[in-house]
């Protein structure tokens, strides 16, 4: 799954926030592209799946989790491995944090953005869906502690539930997440797809439902414009558990994905020990 998430990431960061006619003319999955704006995003993830990494780590390894865990978490892979991507307000936080107890302090937690969504796929392995919305709010409250922030977090790991646990083919995926969080959402396709968790969720969730191939989901939600990034990497996340979906993808999106020290055998190596804790 980390694996998968870190191709949509790194081939959907170059069309983050492009104009249209850009990604029209270019996202046709042939190549990786250059961020707009930090060109050093060049076959590499950005902060999206870093902060995934960081909590997947700790599924892997604590199951007692509270906000200042989860920030410390946070904090340590960033700074073993600082990227960018993040926004400003993120960033500046963890880089000036030491720890997790001074990122909470440093940070406004107030944001209606998508980031708490963006990290919270792997949860989604927990086996107890009660014990899911507890980990998604806990995560979120560190960064995203709002209504939206909270309840998009939740929409994606349960979505990953759904579908790793087989609970349905995606026809009832958005009956089971309002029922579930006792929403009564309408999911639909906003172009260009914006960073707030309510339209990032519902266009990822109708997009999910719907798929059939994560080469061609991959193209169509980048196609939408937007933050195409986190909106690729969510799509990714979550197609890798669907049965009836085809999974293959363009052999240059593994083959040229970076391969440092938290690069492409290390995404394997991490989706190896999930798969092995949560199968």
């Amino acid at each position: 799954m980390i694996l998968e998430v870190a191709i949509g990431d790194a081939y959907g960061a170059g069309f983050e926030f492009r104009d249209l006619d850009f990604i029209t003319q270019n996202n046709n999955l042939t190549q990786y592209h250059k961020h707009g704006m930090y060109t050093e995003i060049y076959k590499r993830y950005t902060d999206d799946t870093q902060m995934a990494i960081a909590i997947s780590e700790l599924l892997l390894e604590d199951d007692n989790w509270n906000e200042i865990k989860v920030a410390d978490k946070f904090v340590e892979v960033f700074h073993r491995d600082k990227r960018r991507g993040y926004s400003d307000r993120v960033y500046n936080a963890l880089d000036a944090g030491s720890n997790g107890a001074d990122f909470i302090k440093i940070i406004n937690n107030g944001s209606n953005g998508n980031g708490s969504a963006m990290r919270a796929y792997s949860i989604g392995y927990l086996k107890d869906i009660e014990h899911i919305k507890a980990f998604c709010e806990i995560q979120a409250k560190t960064s995203h502690n709002t209504i939206e922030g909270i309840s998009c977090a939740k929409r994606i790991a349960l979505a990953v539930h759904y579908f790793k646990y087989n609970l349905g083919d995606g026809a009832t995926l958005i009956s089971f997440l309002n029922e579930t969080l006792k929403e009564n959402e309408i999911y639909k396709i906003t172009s260009p797809i914006d960073m707030h968790g309510y339209p990032t969720t519902q266009a990822v969730i109708k997009i999910v439902s719907e798929a059939t191939s994560m080469k061609d989901c991959l193209k169509t939600s980048i196609d939408y414009g937007g933050d195409t990034d986190t909106v690729a990497a969510l799509c990714m996340a979550i197609l890798s558990q669907k049965q009836n979906c085809d999974k293959i993808l363009p052999s240059f999106l593994y083959e040229e994905l970076e391969n440092d020290k938290f690069g492409k055998d290390f995404l394997i190596t991490l989706d190896q020990k999930l798969s092995a804790k949560f199968n």
